[in-house]
């Protein structure tokens, strides 16, 4: 249903890549595709407007759109606390309304958000207790999966013993392997490979986020860029030898014209030398 609803929308599907610091939404999106396409090029006040006065069209799948003027009033400018107070509260409507619908889940979702990140004081107790409740109750689904990242965020920086953050770095680290959609496990296996750089817990750990990272399918050019480089690195550091030469020799190939060109060539030199 979802995919059939997206290629009808093609600029909601685009937006539910984008929106809110990278966070991905699949919903079933059924209005004009108008304020979506206004969303997606950052036209949030426009698209404020629009949905607001789709809303007073007959017919109207007023579900749908107030979701969107939910979304477009997180963005609207200036952005002011009467505004989140007001998308919070259509999104609880909506969520309470229908809690099981993509709707509704996804509600729940943004109400994460709101609460981590879009608030002038962050209440992170709730936004850990929201997406908690998403991935318990949704697992299998894309809205639980993208929560359980959004959770680990919340946990593993939390003012915890090291030892506590540890037990939470090794149970997201088991978690990561029940995300199916691959962009979502790239951002997982990002994240924890970079708690893994920040946290001191050795090259290998994060080298061996940043590969499953790879076979996942990073498909963003300028990150890409970095994670071939990053793994080389580790893998160089870490003395295993041929998946440094193989990852920097990829970098090579997919980036000719790198300005880091002749700093890997050097470093795949010295590699050879040593078989």
């Amino acid at each position: 249903m979802m995919t059939t609803l997206f290629k009808r929308h093609p600029r909601a599907c685009v937006l539910a890549r984008r929106s809110l610091g990278a966070v991905l939404f699949s919903v079933a999106l059924t209005a004009a595709a108008s304020p979506w396409d206004e969303m997606t090029t950052g036209l949030f006040n426009e698209a404020h407007a629009a949905f607001s006065k789709e809303e007073k069209a007959p017919g109207a799948d007023l579900r749908s759109l107030r979701f969107g003027e939910a979304v477009s009033l997180l963005n609207v400018q200036p952005r002011t606390s009467s505004n989140i107070d007001r998308a919070y509260a259509i999104l609880e409507e909506l969520r309470t309304a229908t809690p099981g619908d993509d709707i509704g889940m996804e509600s729940r979702y943004f109400q994460g958000r709101i609460e981590q990140v879009q608030r002038p004081t962050p209440d992170l107790a709730k936004a850990e207790a929201i997406f908690s409740e998403l991935v318990r109750d949704h697992p299998e689904k894309l809205v639980g999966q993208r929560a359980r990242v959004k959770l680990a965020v919340t946990r593993l920086y939390a003012p915890v013993s090291p030892a506590e953050r540890r037990d939470r770095y090794d149970a997201f680290t088991r978690d990561a392997g029940q995300i199916t959609d691959p962009g979502i496990k790239v951002q997982m296996h990002l994240l924890l490979g970079e708690a893994a750089r920040r946290l001191q817990y050795g090259n290998a750990e994060e080298l061996a986020h940043l590969l499953a990272a790879y076979e996942a399918g990073v498909t963003k050019r300028r990150l890409l860029v970095e994670v071939l480089v990053r793994i080389g690195d580790l893998a160089r550091l870490e003395g295993r030898k041929d998946v440094a030469i193989k990852y920097y020799t990829l970098f090579l190939e997919q980036f000719p014209r790198t300005d880091r060109r002749s700093t890997v060539e050097g470093f795949l030199v010295e590699l050879n030398k040593k078989s």
